[in-house]
């Protein structure tokens, strides 16, 4: 009897040290527009923290600021979600890996999404699950206020349990959704002058221009205040690394750097969408550019 205690023991030992826990952020902000309509446009990340497993089914909650948003986003149309590359992919041609089975509100300022791997029975089939932060979902929101700010923010609670490996029955664990981001939801900036020197009142990129672009194009952001890391960093559409054109410290101001259309290494990048990721502090957006050769 003893030893057969000690055997579930070890079991459940070796599970909780053999767990592997998944952390969910928000990430690539952007404010875009379409027929006199404002849209905020983010993405959801995910990442495990160990290497090894696949992703299965899972659910994210995510809690909104009605008074920017509207309330009930889902039930009035307000609302689009779209797979990340992290759900991309077939089983074979015309069968795809992962659906979104519903988009819902859960709570007049909470919606959820849910997400199906719908071949449990084939877990080496499904995507794996990185180290690093990889695109979950792409969501993208119309905006009611642009006075206000977004408030977006996990409802981690709901969302522990929810999360499968891709056999669809070994849970991540443990699950961290605590990011929240509360940009504004007004793009246009403004800034004072202040002995000669134009200074900021808010963190802000620009869009870049001209776009389309051929050969290359401006890109501008806005630091209120001195920053000790800044980023300026182009993507492809597959979300490699192109180019770092800023990486490191920088006096409060306004800035201006020039893509010329090349990767790293000087060769010319060929025609297509590509991405511009600007981040300073707490404060991270991302637009997007068209070269067009």
């Amino acid at each position: 009897m003893f030893r057969g205690k000690l055997i579930i023991l070890i079991a459940f030992m070796a599970n909780v040290l053999w767990a592997t826990g998944i952390t969910f952020t928000f990430e690539n902000i952007m404010i875009t527009r379409a027929s006199g309509l404002m849209y905020y446009e983010f993405d959801v990340m995910a990442q495990a923290d160990q290497a090894g497993t696949r992703i299965g089914d899972n659910q994210v909650y995510i809690n909104y600021n009605t008074l920017g948003f509207g309330t009930n986003v889902a039930a009035n149309g307000k609302i689009t979600v779209e797979k990340g590359t992290l759900l991309s992919g077939e089983l074979v041609a015309g069968l795809p890996l992962y659906g979104i089975v519903q988009v819902v509100d859960n709570a007049d300022s909470r919606f959820a999404v849910t997400v199906e791997y719908k071949y449990p029975d084939s877990p080496g089939s499904a995507n794996e699950l990185l180290t690093t932060p990889e695109q979950l979902l792409h969501i993208k929101i119309e905006i009611a206020d642009s006075n206000q700010t977004a408030g977006l923010s996990f409802e981690e609670a709901l969302m522990v349990g929810q999360q499968y490996q891709s056999d669809n029955s070994t849970k991540y664990s443990p699950v961290v959704a605590t990011d929240t981001d509360d940009s504004p939801l007004d793009d246009t900036p403004s800034a004072v002058e202040q002995n000669g020197q134009v200074v900021p009142d808010r963190f802000y990129l620009y869009s870049n221009y001209p776009n389309p672009f051929n050969p290359s194009t401006t890109l501008k952001f806005d630091l209120p205040q001195n920053v000790q890391n800044v980023r300026l960093v182009i993507y492809d559409i597959l979300g490699r690394q192109v180019a770092v054109l800023y990486s490191g410290s920088l006096m409060a101001g306004r800035y201006t750097y020039i893509w010329n259309g090349q990767n790293q290494f000087g060769a010319p990048m060929p025609t297509g969408v590509y991405f511009a990721s600007f981040k300073a502090d707490n404060y991270s957006k991302t637009i997007k550019m068209m070269l067009v050769k």
